[in-house]
């Protein structure tokens, strides 16, 4: 019985000073994750007040910023989160919620202003008003934007260059 009692008490000492490192340790992770969070947050907030004007460039440069957030936020819950299961359950949730406002946004942002993303490679969804034979592709034309294809499918993915001050995709692949 004295043994068990010596093995409870030595319990009772050692474990508030390894439950304490544990504690600082989750902590220190959940709260570094917690901040991202909160920035991104302010981020997103911020980018409504200038969707709701169309101050374009401003949510482009918001939509930089959220990745730029996105991407430590996972980095950082799938280095230390796992030290507390239940926080990065959650923030491995809230990084897929926030890689869909990012796209959303940026969905967005391309269909009001797409000379924003000169040189940049996007797949969008595009219904041309008007096609034209160029050379050996053809060229869709819908409002502001041209599409270089092959052939005419729903949605294109390719490099956004300026053509005569007009944005175009030249399209890298086509995709049903």
């Amino acid at each position: 019985m004295q043994v068990i009692w010596r093995k409870v008490k030595v319990f009772l000492k050692e474990f508030p000073k390894w439950f304490g490192l544990y504690l600082a340790l989750a902590g220190l992770i959940t709260f570094n994750l917690f901040i991202l969070e909160e920035a991104f947050q302010t981020c997103m907030f911020g980018g409504w007040q200038a969707a709701d004007v169309g101050e374009w460039r401003l949510i482009k440069r918001n939509i930089n910023t959220m990745e730029g957030l996105h991407k430590p936020l996972i980095v950082t819950n799938y280095v230390g989160g796992w030290l507390n299961p239940f926080a990065f359950v959650s923030y491995k949730g809230y990084a897929k919620s926030e890689r869909e406002y990012i796209d959303g946004l940026r969905a967005k942002c391309f269909a009001n202003a797409p000379e924003l993303f000169e040189g940049e490679t996007v797949t969008t969804a595009f219904v041309p008003n008007e096609e034209e034979r160029l050379g050996g592709a053809w060229l869709y034309k819908n409002g502001r934007l041209s599409v270089v294809a092959m052939r005419r499918l729903p949605v294109y993915t390719g490099v956004v260059t300026m053509v005569d001050g007009n944005p175009r995709i030249n399209c890298l692949e086509a995709t049903k």
